[in-house]
């Protein structure tokens, strides 16, 4: 009897959208700030289930069926090209409103991240690699690529038809899969067969060759152009790409960290998932990426007692995850939320901190899930506030400092005339001006005219 793929590979986390013609499978679990997940050849969203389970206690986590796999299925047009898949998934972004995430990706999925990060910089705040593609020289291509790449097979247009009907005995990916695995002891049955399920899902089989024989640019070379943080996972006997490639893309990107894992093969996530999942998680919160992660307010305050204003934090708490963080002032002074939540999404926030002097006598929260997540996505370094924030837990989980007076579970509104003061502010004890800078830390908040920062460094 033949298998309902759909039934059994969907969960009531899955959904679907329509993007190119395609019914695109995705899942979007946990809370936090976003990563997405891009799978390899052969593969769909269900490698990273592990991986899953791991990350959504701290991130959001996004993944789907790519074009010509899992779920989602082959493109009505039959076309695969790097461009291609770019184009589609910054059209999938959109259409869930995803501004500014961490991506990942294995393999091939390895290969479109490391373009897409590289095309949309401003997107793509953290990117890891496992086992990617990407050099497209003869000993980087995996040999079933090869095979199929054949000039005979590749002119031979009738194969790609006849391959959809051709059977393909569980043996065979059961061998491709023993192959990818360092250790071959750790494929479940079940593993083998949803990789044999979603191969021979109608579409798929051709699909493969479509994408095995297109014709795509070599851009390695814009990787060292690259400074987006970049974690480097690989596979110690990978037998798809060499791990002479792991030692290629650190030595290319000028700001990425690479662990080698002994004994492991080309799926890292599936093979070992608890170990490499906790190595991401570990990347992503390790503050020396972050601007502001090395500034310690007390050193400040020892080397420069004349040029510091101290801060009286006593009766204000720092609830995000980020607890260190400085930047350059904007002030406001006001009772009105949504003119906060406008200024945020005005433009780009990085190096910047928001201090806002709330001036409301209600006890309502101005600071929420919805305000903390526009800092996130306008790359703000941080608030500053003495107003009352809610949804504690949500916001304990993200990587944007947020200081603010005291939890309150009511969301604030605008209910008198609205008090609307730029470019000043009085938060902390003391009195801000627009182009100021900020310190924040566990210590406490201190503000300084001068960017001491940068005037430490001459």
């Amino acid at each position: 009897m033949a298998v309902d793929i759909f039934k059994k590979y969907t969960n009531e986390q899955s959904k679907f959208l329509e993007i190119d013609g395609l019914n695109v499978h995705y899942r979007i679990e946990g809370e936090g700030f976003p990563i997405v997940l891009f799978h390899g050849t052969f593969a769909s969203l269900h490698t990273w289930d592990r991986w899953t389970e791991v990350l959504s206690k701290k991130y959001k986590v996004i993944r789907l069926d790519i074009p010509g796999f899992g779920l989602t299925g082959p493109r009505p047009d039959r076309s695969y090209s790097i461009e291609i898949y770019l184009k589609f998934f910054e059209s999938f972004f959109k259409k869930l409103d995803i501004k500014k995430f961490y991506l990942a990706g294995s393999s091939l999925g390895g290969w479109l991240a490391w373009e897409y990060a590289f095309r949309f910089k401003q997107q793509v705040r953290r990117l890891v690699l496992l086992d990617a593609a990407g050099f497209n020289d003869r000993d980087s291509i995996p040999l079933l690529f090869k095979l199929v790449q054949n000039p005979i097979l590749k002119e031979f247009k009738m194969f790609h038809g006849v391959a959809e009907y051709l059977n393909t005995p569980k043996t065979i990916i059961e061998f491709f899969l023993k192959n990818a695995y360092g250790n071959s002891k750790r494929i479940e049955p079940t593993t083998t067969s949803r990789y044999h399920e979603m191969f021979t899902r109608k579409g798929n089989k051709e699909a493969f060759l479509n994408i095995a024989t297109s014709s795509n640019v070599d851009h390695s070379d814009h990787l060292k152009d690259l400074d987006t943080p970049t974690l480097i996972l690989w596979g110690e006997k990978d037998r798809w790409i060499p791990l002479a490639n792991a030692y290629k893309f650190d030595f290319n990107l000028p700001n990425s960290s690479l662990i080698i894992y002994e004994g492991v093969g080309h799926v890292p996530m599936e093979e070992i998932p608890d170990k490499s999942a906790n190595d991401v998680i570990h990347f992503l919160e390790n503050e020396s990426l972050d601007s502001g992660a090395n500034i310690k307010t007390s050193n400040l305050c020892d080397r420069h007692p004349k040029e510091v204003t101290i801060g009286r934090p006593f009766y204000l708490e720092s609830i995000s995850q980020k607890k260190s963080f400085h930047g350059q002032v904007v002030c406001f002074k006001t009772n009105n939320p949504e003119m906060i939540l406008e200024r945020i999404e005005e433009e780009n926030g990085k190096g910047r901190v928001l201090v806002v002097d709330w001036e409301s006598d209600s006890p309502d929260a101005l600071i929420d899930d919805d305000l903390a997540f526009a800092l996130l996505h306008q790359e703000w370094e941080g608030i500053v506030s003495n107003a009352n924030f809610r949804h504690k837990e949500t916001i304990s989980k993200l990587r944007v400092g947020i200081v603010g007076k005291h939890p309150y579970p009511k969301k604030a509104t605008l209910e008198t005339e609205a008090i609307e003061i730029h470019y000043h502010a009085e938060v902390a004890g003391v009195e801000f001006v627009d182009g100021d800078f900020v310190y924040v830390d566990e210590d406490g908040i201190v503000a300084s005219k001068k960017n001491l920062i940068e005037w430490e460094k001459k």
